[in-house]
């Protein structure tokens, strides 16, 4: 065999090793880093379903990671474990309704012997399995809500930047959104300059790894989780000059993204360098994205309900009515919506109805805050 031959085989031996070195390595980090199943409501929300049968521990994680160790905890004592009944006090106010409504639609979804009993006006939830409680939380019952003092709802609009047209369609409508842009979209800087000049509030739609990745592109400037330290804050400082004037920053997908405090660690520390606020999206119930944006001392906030996981008008009409509702349960509600035509129709078809309620709707701004840790 010639030389030029040989040299031919060895490239495209060395070729096949490296592809499956690269398979390998691939498989490996989706091991790794695939933690135990949660619940992923990546946008766009689809129904979750389990691809094996759920045990105890499977749906007990579930409600550790939304109320034991969620956000709105800050510790718990046990008090008891007598007749196999775990027993805590959880300090912290009592979770939001929809996020309750949200935790028992997927522990259903698990198919699983399990239930949520809320007993909210004495502060209670208890998980059931196989019609016996496993586990009761103690919370400081919810106060009343005050209705001399009127709710407030902020809606986010994702996905802008790739149309000025439909930007232009959803600030017609005469409701305080909250306009959120794609940086490296084809008009995100147009975008920001239309809002700045109408005096618009608007946030960067920042792009991250969905647990999908790569069957799911979030885009190709989004926030990887192999990408160093340096490379993250370089993306961030990207994203802002894609969309200068920014008041804020919510995540696009991230379900892997925000799982990790390391990386959101640095986001939130570049965010907090430009005293910019982050709201988690929350396509994941597991992220910790409001958690250490909290404990760093951001303004933050985390979204309460999803409007269009449907693209269908009468779906989103009722769950901009749920939205209204969940408002009269709690003082403050975050939606986030899609710049979908069904979302326009029903925004559209309901405005009035919504400007009659008993509700303010404001921009995302007047619903952060810093907490104090």
């Amino acid at each position: 065999m010639s030389q030029p031959a040989r040299m031919l085989v060895a490239s495209v031996v060395l070729v096949i090793f490296v592809g499956v070195c690269l398979l390998v390595l691939t498989s490996l980090r989706d091991r790794l880093l695939m933690r135990a199943d949660v619940v992923v409501y990546e946008e766009p929300v689809r129904e979750y379903q389990p691809t094996r049968q759920y045990v105890y521990d499977d749906v007990y994680r579930l409600v550790d990671l939304q109320l034991i160790s969620g956000p709105q905890s800050q510790g718990w004592r046990r008090v008891s474990a007598a007749d196999g009944v775990d027993t805590r006090e959880i300090f912290g106010s009592f979770p939001h309704p929809g996020r309750l409504s949200e935790l028992a639609q997927h522990i259903e979804q698990t198919r699983a012997p399990a239930r949520l009993d809320i007993a909210e006006p004495q502060g209670v939830i208890q998980l059931y399995w196989e019609g016996e409680p496993r586990l009761t939380l103690i919370f400081e019952p919810p106060a009343p809500v005050d209705r001399a003092q009127r709710s407030r709802i902020a809606i986010i609009i994702d996905d802008l930047g790739p149309s000025l047209t439909t930007l232009r369609q959803f600030l017609d409508l005469g409701l305080p959104l909250t306009p959120s842009i794609l940086p490296g979209s084809d008009r995100a800087g147009a975008s920001a300059e239309l809002l700045r000049k109408a005096g618009r509030e608007y946030l960067i739609h920042v792009p991250m790894e969905p647990r999908s990745y790569p069957q799911t592109n979030p885009g190709a400037d989004a926030l990887l989780l192999q990408h160093s330290e340096v490379d993250i804050r370089r993306w961030m400082q990207h994203y802002r000059d894609q969309v200068p004037g920014a008041v804020g920053m919510n995540n696009h997908m991230g379900s892997r993204f925000t799982e990790y405090a390391e990386p959101m660690q640095i986001v939130l520390d570049e965010l907090k360098r430009q005293d910019l606020f982050f709201v988690d999206s929350v396509t994941i119930s597991s992220s910790v994205a409001f958690a250490e944006a909290r404990r760093m001392g951001l303004k933050t906030a985390a979204r309460d309900i999803f409007l269009d996981n449907e693209e269908n008008v009468d779906y989103i009409r009722r769950q901009l009515r749920k939205m209204v509702q969940l408002a009269k349960k709690q003082p403050e509600v975050i939606a986030i919506a899609h710049p979908y035509p069904e979302t326009l129709e029903a925004l559209r078809l309901e405005k009035d109805w919504l400007l009659s309620q008993p509700i303010d709707f404001v921009p995302a701004s007047r619903l952060v805050k810093r907490y104090n840790n």
